[in-house]
């Protein structure tokens, strides 16, 4: 019984957590949100007003779930192959992956998303 019970549960213990590690950054009808893959859970980074200046923000937005084409969080989902973000019915927009935080942290680079504001 012990067998066939570590024989069951093993492959959803090794796919438990697959995309940890890895973040998608999304461009959202012109705002740019990351969201970031650890323990199990997504976190959404992005940029609000600050006392003085724009400021990074991090949220829990609870744990994530996966399938061959998608990643669900809440009511988002991001297709796997296309990077297609969707949010409810018509909140949409287009993802880019980084492979690890160090290049996550990189494409989040304030001054290179706010090059060109006039106010």
């Amino acid at each position: 019984m012990y067998r066939f019970c570590l024989l069951f549960f093993i492959p959803l213990i090794l796919n438990a957590g697959e995309i940890d590690g890895k973040g998608v950054i999304c461009k959202i009808y012109g705002d740019t949100i990351g969201y970031f893959f650890e323990t199990d859970r997504v976190f959404e980074y992005k940029f609000q007003g600050g006392n003085k200046e724009l400021e990074l923000s991090k949220k829990d937005k609870g744990a994530y779930q996966t399938n061959e084409n998608s990643v669900y969080f809440g009511e988002t989902r991001i297709d796997r192959k296309t990077l297609k973000y969707h949010k409810y019915s018509s909140f949409r927009g287009e993802c880019k992956v980084s492979k690890n935080f160090e290049d996550f942290k990189k494409s989040l680079d304030k001054q290179s998303l706010i090059k060109g504001n006039k106010i």
